[in-house]
């Protein structure tokens, strides 16, 4: 695997052995595993990522690590210079070594090269993990819903101006 690499300012991970790379059809066996395991009964089933991955993939970017996805963020520009993350994980034994903050940096550089001016994600409001990332990279609270994915269900959702 060759060495990450990742577009402007973007940290680069603590292990070597990484490959980052826009996502293809046939990572998406890995990127369903992974949602599984990262989301339980909310994850996506594969036939929505099927349809997500038509829509959007040519966006999605993975990380690869020794031939297997290890994390995915799936990228969607939409129309009206706005973005979503539209899903965003890492496999528990990846997490920790900075992949999730170079996927998000790439993600970013994505939206800005598809001319998005903000990008959205919700997240759990007690995901103090990944608060502090999307913060990290200048996202701010945009609003609170108590239902979002149904009852008993908050979300945060979380902006970041591209333009600053």
């Amino acid at each position: 695997m060759t060495q990450a690499t990742a577009p402007g300012s973007t940290p680069q991970p603590r292990m070597t052995n990484a490959e980052f790379r826009t996502a293809t059809l046939a990572d998406l066996v890995g990127i369903a595993a992974i949602e599984i395991e990262a989301f339980g009964e909310h994850a996506y089933p594969y036939h929505v990522l099927r349809t997500l991955f038509d829509l959007h993939g040519m966006d999605w970017l993975v990380v690869e690590e020794d031939g297997d996805v290890v994390g995915y963020v799936q990228v969607a520009v939409t129309l009206g210079q706005r973005a979503w993350l539209v899903g965003f994980a890492l496999t528990a034994g990846s997490r920790g070594r900075g992949y999730g903050r170079v996927l998000l940096g790439m993600a970013l550089d994505r939206c800005r090269d598809g001319s998005a001016r903000r990008v959205f994600i919700t997240v759990r409001p007690t995901n103090d993990t990944a608060n502090r990332l999307y913060e990290d990279a200048g996202f701010v609270l945009a609003g609170h819903y108590d239902d979002y994915y149904g009852e008993n269900e908050p979300r945060n959702l979380l902006v970041c101006d591209l333009t600053r």
